[in-house]
């Protein structure tokens, strides 16, 4: 009997806050992800070794990166997985420095003509915590990374946005918000 292989989702984890907003709303989209019966595993950028991309280009000729540093396989769990889920808090009207050199490298995952290297059909959710309570005032960041993901083939699922949440747990107090992650998890 031929073995069936699992979908895989990943989390990529931005915030340098283990546990905190972030942090908790990922896994609750991966804890509806394992329910929909996907492998899961989770990656904390700020628990990382890696650095940003070199402008080397070798990209652009070869496939993947020529920097072999914790990246390295997070980037391959990437084009392998069926989903993935992308978290980081927004600072200074932007995802967090960690993440964004993480952003940069997936610039490996096209090719010289600006073309997806990853197979179709892939899905993705983006989640976000900021601390203004004005929920529209950081949204251009969340958009802007969704196009990212758009360029690389990825279908955003939905994208979760958090407000006033300065406080490390206040996602603990938002059932809205973890209901809505472990259900876009499900969905996928």
């Amino acid at each position: 009997m031929a073995r069936v292989n699992k979908l895989k989702a990943i989390g990529i984890v931005g915030s340098p806050r283990k546990n905190g907003n972030v942090d908790t709303l990922v896994q609750a989209v991966l804890d509806g992800a394992e329910q929909a019966g996907y492998q899961t595993k989770k990656y904390m950028l700020n628990e990382m070794k890696y650095s940003g991309c070199q402008a080397c280009d070798y990209c652009k000729s070869h496939e993947g990166c020529r920097l072999e540093d914790d990246l390295t396989s997070l980037l391959q769990d990437m084009a392998e997985a069926d989903a993935v889920v992308f978290g980081s808090p927004i600072y200074f009207l932007q995802f967090t420095g960690q993440f964004r050199l993480m952003e940069d490298r997936m610039y490996s995952l096209i090719d010289a003509g600006f073309n997806s290297r990853l197979r179709p059909g892939k899905k993705a959710v983006i989640v976000t915590s900021q601390g203004n309570p004005d929920l529209v005032s950081y949204e251009k960041a969340a958009m802007e990374f969704a196009d990212v993901l758009k360029m690389l083939g990825f279908e955003v699922k939905d994208i979760i946005r958090m407000d006033s949440g300065s406080a490390r747990d206040a996602v603990l107090g938002r059932k809205d918000l973890l209901d809505k992650a472990r259900l876009a998890g499900l969905s996928l």
